[in-house]
């Protein structure tokens, strides 16, 4: 009887290991089979595609793909000078000539460069004749669409800029109000300030771009009738 209740003692840690042998084995499979998501993420969901000419309440809230024109109901704006373009998204960019200060060790030179930024000139050197006092009278800036609309959806204007070139765009002192046109010369498609073909420091360049709109197939969430990007 000794021998074999020994016996029944010394299968039970065996077949105990080969119980926890084999669920590890199975929870390996598992995994292999069913990758783990990393924490906090959600597993991707494909857009369902929608019909561009109607909105179905159907699709509230979920992730949609819907193909067609961009139609630029309410034009971007520049509301400093009064440019307005039927595009997505309107970007001014300014430049200012300014004094720059290059040194190495007791030698010092200067140039007058174009720069988006005011260039501090307090601490050169010859802060005399090299001297960058004018104020920007205005800076780079972005201005969206008014209104977009994509059949019957109307588009956030972050969602349909997204990801698209920007194409320069031309303007002439023809499409500026009265008062700034007395400021600015015609440059190459661009604004400027003073003589352009003898600029001096502090005049400025004026210089645009454009989201175009045209064909496209935008994935945003619905909300009512609305497209709106995805955070």
């Amino acid at each position: 009887m000794a021998r074999r209740a020994h016996r029944r003692g010394s299968v039970r840690p065996l077949l105990l290991a080969l119980a926890v042998l084999a669920l590890a084995a199975g929870a390996w499979y598992w995994r292999s089979r069913h990758p783990m998501l990393p924490t906090g993420a959600a597993p991707a969901v494909a857009p369902v595609a929608a019909n561009a000419d109607r909105v179905d309440p159907r699709n509230e809230g979920r992730t949609v793909s819907v193909s067609g024109t961009l139609q630029v109901v309410r034009p971007a704006r520049d509301t400093d000078l009064g440019v307005a373009v039927d595009a997505v998204l309107l970007a001014r960019e300014v430049r200012m000539l300014q004094w720059q200060e290059h040194c190495a060790g007791n030698e010092c030179s200067y140039a007058l460069a174009w720069s988006d930024h005011p260039v501090d000139s307090h601490a050169f050197r010859d802060t005399q004749a090299h001297r960058n006092g004018t104020p920007f009278p205005f800076s780079s800036q972005r201005f969206s669409a008014g209104e977009l609309r994509l059949g019957a959806y109307t588009v956030d204007p972050t969602l349909a800029a997204a990801g698209v070139a920007l194409e320069r765009h031309a303007v002439t002192v023809a499409r500026l109000p009265p008062n700034l046109a007395a400021t600015f010369r015609d440059c190459d498609g661009a604004l400027c300030s003073g003589d352009p073909a003898k600029p001096a420091a502090g005049d400025l360049r004026v210089e645009y771009r454009i989201a175009a709109a045209g064909r496209r197939t935008l994935d945003g969430i619905q909300h009512g009738d609305r497209l709106q990007a995805m955070h």
